[in-house]
């Protein structure tokens, strides 16, 4: 007699493989589909870098006047929606409400042309992007001016960027967000703060290799520096554009206390 055991190869044992090889084709299936709907979402509120879409040119900071707004837009629908809960939001508005943010508020610089925005990329780090102004997109607010053309503007976006990712690299709904990027960027371009700015530029570059703007230094209109008013002439005030960008980020951001209303 041998000692040798036989191998199940009966019916059972063949049902048995192929409930293993099912149930594996299964899960990878559900594994894929989970990818599948988490891209979905992430492209639906707009996730990831987009192409810098300021024509190439010379920065410059001592331009003519330009109109500086604020402006806001909604981030709505399913994409809202995990948006919110990513960032924590939805856990906050559910506690107070038992309901979602939805339409969440993204708020950025517009000058000219351009829309200049922190947005996240796929990991929630926050990132600069750019686009063209859709007027019927946005719900502006004048704040102020600046003398920055596009491309100098966009350094000066980047520079934001950059140092606010050296702080923390991951957006945060109170700390890391889109009006802090909007009050620093407004802090750097708005009249009167040349010197602060080129000092805070220079550190940028030294840090990065990036960023080239000519004649850096060279203040073509000192006269919109603070001032002493012993010749009789009221100092020009630099945070006057990021007080009103505050103040108007203030009286039209929903606060969570007041979405039951804004959703009734």
């Amino acid at each position: 007699m041998s000692d040798e055991v036989p191998q199940d190869v009966g019916p059972q044992s063949s049902h048995t493989s192929k409930f293993k090889v099912l149930l594996k084709e299964g899960l990878n299936r559900g594994h894929d589909q989970l990818i599948k709907t988490k891209l979905v979402l992430e492209h639906s509120v707009g996730l990831g870098q987009k192409p810098n879409i300021i024509p190439p040119g010379e920065a410059n900071i001592n331009g003519d006047l330009r109109r500086v707004e604020i402006g806001w837009h909604p981030v709505g629908g399913l994409g809202g929606k995990w948006f919110a809960e990513k960032t924590g939001l939805g856990k906050m508005i559910t506690k107070e409400i038992h309901s979602y943010p939805d339409p969440t508020q993204h708020w950025a610089v517009l000058v000219g042309d351009y829309v200049h925005e922190l947005w996240m990329d796929e990991n929630l780090d926050i990132i600069y992007i750019n686009e063209k102004i859709n007027q019927e997109e946005w719900h502006t607010y004048e704040v102020g001016n600046t003398r920055f053309n596009d491309e100098a503007l966009r350094q000066a976006s980047e520079m934001v960027i950059h140092n606010m990712r050296d702080k923390r690299p991951a957006y945060n709904l109170i700390s890391n967000n889109c009006q802090n990027f909007a009050v620093n960027l407004l802090d750097s371009i708005q009249i009167g703060a040349h010197k602060e700015f080129a000092t805070s530029f220079q550190v940028y570059q030294r840090a990065t290799g990036a960023g080239d703007i000519k004649d850096l230094w060279d203040d073509k209109h000192p006269e919109e520096q603070d001032q002493d008013q012993a010749d009789g002439i009221k100092p020009l005030k630099k945070a006057d554009t990021v007080s009103q960008a505050q103040q108007v980020m203030e009286q039209n951001t929903t606060k969570l206390d007041n979405h039951r209303k804004f959703f009734s």
